[in-house]
């Protein structure tokens, strides 16, 4: 590797066994720490231990996932959530005011002048 830090990244987190795995891997090939994200963290049922398990797998600094499927019980320390509240809410926007919906997702036209409806 590298870098001792790796990043890694995944659609959807449920029973979390291929990310345990990864970062096993990544740890064997030199990696000091992980730092996981999610778009889908998909903890919902009482009886899915993948929360606990992630939470207990060395080299996992930190896991971050979006709040698109609702989780009902608290969250270890190591398994972070971000709001999607304010992309949703710029999409609507756009979408009212005739503008690109897309254009969110291109950061380099962000980087030079972030166009959003109420400019």
């Amino acid at each position: 590797l590298k870098s001792p830090l790796m990043q890694q990244v995944d659609d959807i987190v449920n029973t979390g066994t291929t990310l345990r795995n990864s970062i096993g891997q990544l740890k064997e090939n030199g990696a000091e720490s992980v730092y996981a994200w999610a778009t889908h963290g998909v903890f919902g049922s009482p009886n899915n231990d993948a929360p606990e398990k992630l939470q207990a797998t060395p080299g996992l600094d930190y896991l971050l996932i979006s709040n698109s499927v609702s989780i009902n019980r608290p969250l270890p320390d190591k398994i972070r959530q971000l709001s999607v509240a304010p992309l949703l809410a710029e999409a609507i926007a756009r979408a009212l005011h005739n503008q690109s919906i897309s254009g969110i997702l291109n950061l380099d036209e962000m980087r030079r002048k972030a166009e959003r409806y109420d400019d």
